[in-house]
């Protein structure tokens, strides 16, 4: 057996400044491609997990593979790090392939994505094929690093720290890419940013190839100092089988937790892509972090198993603590309260959870020769599981059992993994590690079981009329004074208070004003249907024949009567069609052309309706638009100049009447506006008043012109100023916006 060969501290570094330069740019790419799939395959809870599953789906293929090329492959083994630098290279030039042709061949996917109508399973299918097809071979590539790097170290310890390290880069991309690079630089050239970086590492890895030679076959590290008879039994109990089963079990896991922690995140922190951001920075940090502790915690006296022993006792600890304060943390106006539950709820169990596969990456089985083919071997095992977690606990648990009961599903499988290392090693137990494995599953039994049913409780209970947690999120609806209902997804406000004056004023509005300006009305597009207010509107207009509600949030739909008689009952008009689906998805898929399409997501600042305020759209919109056709949207907000410009680039004829604050509804039309239906609302609606009237305009139609006049003043006045920027999809400005404000880069319209 070949002696070990510990690199020397200088070169273990070099190795860690690569890998955490690896981890960097594919969470750029990563978070990049997130956006343009979005844009592609809508911003649906589905279509970002299609895109995470094909993502871990090709690390787990890299992994793999890379663990047989390892074992069978002589120059490979012989020159690991040229390998890697290769494989580096090929990764940037692949990547910034597949990131400028999301942003620029946007159509041609479109079609093949599906219709967003068709049964779930299909959509899901040929979304599936649209992703692999696209990110299979940059993913494979990235898969393929860490194996190969770690065929340059023997020492168990320094082959966890170097995964600490990749996932700490990752954590570091998460946040350069969104506060940085797609902020500065628009979405295609923080992609060649990161293809960039991507050069220089294997400029590095081929520069200093040679003075990293490869661990001999049969090297094993040093003895750490564990007793003899507990070492003989890890040697047995913790074989090869075992420690698979350990990975997958560590990656369902982690996948699966990091689904509750991001909502419990966005819940403390805000509803921006900033937030997002900071979220997947924190969990990648955290769990890091834990793998470089596990170098440490390798060194000390305690054998593996006591470490995993301590790992899931303290997890299952952490989140009794956490569901004991997730009330008062949640309805907290202290934010004292809101960081300990953020602690108890994430950051220890990402730390503790961090530790699991790190330390069986360094618990190495006998018979294995070739430390970096395991490596290959259980990385790819622990991606599987990943991957499997975060398709079964996106797409199937969080649907059927919510955050907390996704929690507590996590927390029995800690509570199996516990007892059978009580099982198998309770010859070699001390009273504290009974102790400690007691107090474990004490918590899980009367704390976490207990309240595993319960919503998140996002507002107080006894105004609460609607409570209730799906894929989307949690959806409140909140009695208010005055009979007005507040109507919440997670911490966001929908739609202004229904029951409010101004509510129904502003929404009804966006279906007459479009109306009295479109030469035909035959079909009508709705997207963001919400309260169902606007749809209800166009169906009192007899004269409009068809009308499609788009709405994303299915519980808008689902509680839909709470919002009646303010709806007019849209629901049940046989003239109305509802579709629960992403809008701008719709509209780019749908092969209809409509001669009204209003747009009723208020909110320029939020990650998927954002897109639905760039040139691109516009441009789409124009083209579903018939001859004469008129798109209507509500503009507000500090940039309500920037935002008027960019509709008015593409339709060069524009009106508009004044909305909530500061806002206006605009229509716009690439022919003159003319008021089209105007003898249809004095002669069949009593000079508007049948319509008017119940908004508050008593005088019918003569009161509607009189504040589209006072729309013209403020179009005169938005025209007059110059944008400070345009909106595209390559260049999302208005998403990553820093709005003014204490809380402007993590709050919108809150």
């Amino acid at each position: 057996m070949t002696a070990p060969t510990t690199l020397s501290r200088s070169r273990f570094r070099f190795l860690c400044a690569l890998l955490f330069c690896t981890g960097m740019t594919s969470l750029v790419f990563q978070i990049i491609w997130l956006r343009g799939f979005g844009i592609i395959l809508g911003s649906t809870i589905y279509s970002m997990s299609c895109v995470i599953t094909v993502f871990m789906l090709g690390l787990a293929l890299g992994s793999f593979l890379m663990s047989r090329l390892l074992e069978r492959g002589r120059w490979l083994a012989a020159h690991p790090l040229a390998a890697y630098g290769g494989v580096e290279l090929l990764v940037g030039l692949s990547a910034l392939f597949v990131t400028w042709t999301l942003f620029t061949h946007q159509d041609f996917y479109l079609s093949l994505s599906g219709s967003p109508t068709a049964p779930l399973v299909m959509l899901l299918a040929r979304q599936f094929t649209v992703c692999t097809m696209l990110i299979a071979v940059p993913t494979t590539l990235m898969g393929m690093t860490l194996p190969l790097v770690s065929q340059l170290v023997t020492d168990r310890r320094q082959v966890s720290a170097l995964y600490g390290i990749n996932t700490i880069g990752g954590a570091t991309g998460s946040i350069v890419s969104s506060f940085v690079l797609i902020y500065y630089l628009g979405c295609v050239r923080a992609g060649a940013a990161a293809a960039a970086l991507n050069g220089i590492i294997f400029c590095a890895a081929m520069l200093t190839s040679r003075y990293f030679p490869p661990v001999p076959a049969g090297a094993v590290d040093a003895d750490d100092g564990v007793p003899a008879a507990t070492a003989a039994a890890e040697n047995r109990l913790l074989g090869r089988p075992l420690l698979l089963t350990l990975a997958v079990f560590s990656g369902f896991i982690a996948l699966s937790c990091e689904i509750t922690w991001t909502r419990f995140l966005s819940l403390a922190f805000g509803n921006r892509v900033y937030v997002t951001s900071i979220t997947l920075a924190l969990i990648l940090l955290f769990m890091g972090q834990a793998a470089r502790m596990s170098s440490a915690l390798l060194r000390g006296p305690d054998p593996l198993w006591r470490i995993l022993l301590y790992s899931c006792a303290f997890t299952l600890i952490s989140f009794s603590a956490a569901f004991l304060l997730e009330r008062p943390a949640l309805q907290a106006s202290h934010p004292g309260l809101v960081v300990l539950f953020i602690l108890v709820m994430v950051v220890f169990p990402a730390t503790a959870l961090g530790l699991l596969f790190p330390l069986t990456l360094a618990a190495r089985p006998a018979g294995m020769d070739n430390p970096a083919s395991w490596v290959g071997l259980v990385y790819g095992f622990n991606t599987l599981a990943s991957l499997v977690g975060s398709l079964a606990s996106g797409y199937v648990l969080i649907n059927l059992i919510g955050s907390n009961g996704l929690i507590a599903f996590n927390s029995a499988l800690l509570v199996l993994s516990l007892l059978g290392l009580v099982y198998a090693f309770r010859q070699h137990f001390k009273p504290s590690d009974h102790a400690l494995a007691a107090v474990a599953g004490l918590g899980f039994l009367a704390v976490i079981l207990p309240r595993s049913t319960e919503v998140p409780p996002v507002v107080d209970a006894n105004t609460a009329l609607v409570s209730s947690e799906d894929a989307h999120g949690i959806f409140s609806v909140v009695r208010m004074d005055e009979g007005r209902l507040r109507v919440l997804n997670n911490r966001t406000d929908l739609v202004y208070l229904y029951g409010d004056p101004t509510t129904q004023y502003v929404q009804e509005s966006q279906a007459y004003l479009p109306i009295l300006y479109a030469p035909q009305l035959e079909k009508v597009l709705n997207i963001g249907s919400g309260y169902g207010i606007t749809a209800g509107a166009f169906s009192r207009v007899a004269e409009v024949r068809s009308i499609e509600a788009v709405e994303i949030v299915p519980a808008l739909v689902e509680h839909a009567n709470l919002f009646s008689p303010g709806n007019h009952r849209y629901f049940d008009n046989p003239r109305i069609q509802v579709h629960v689906t992403d809008g701008r998805h719709f509209l780019a898929t749908t092969p209809d052309r409509y001669d009204i399409i209003s747009i009723n997501v208020s909110d320029p600042y939020l990650p998927g309706s954002s897109s639905l305020f760039s040139s691109e759209f516009y441009e789409m919109a124009r083209s579903r638009l018939k001859p004469g056709g008129v798109l209507a949207q509500h503009i507000f907000g500090p940039d309500v100049a920037s935002l008027y410009h960019g509709i008015h680039e593409v339709f060069p004829h524009v009106k508009a009447i004044p909305a909530y604050g500061n806002g206006l509804t605009l229509i716009a039309s690439a022919e003159p506006l003319k008021p089209h239906q105007r003898e249809v609302f004095l002669s069949k609606y009593d000079e508007g008043r049948a319509l008017f009237g119940p908004i508050g305009l008593e005088n019918g139609l003569a009161g509607f012109e009189e504040l589209i006049a006072l729309g013209d003043e403020k179009l005169q006045e938005l025209a007059s100023r110059a944008p400070e920027f345009r909106n595209s999809d390559d260049m999302p400005t208005l998403e990553f916006r820093r709005l003014p404000g204490k809380v402007g880069l993590f709050y919108s319209n809150n």
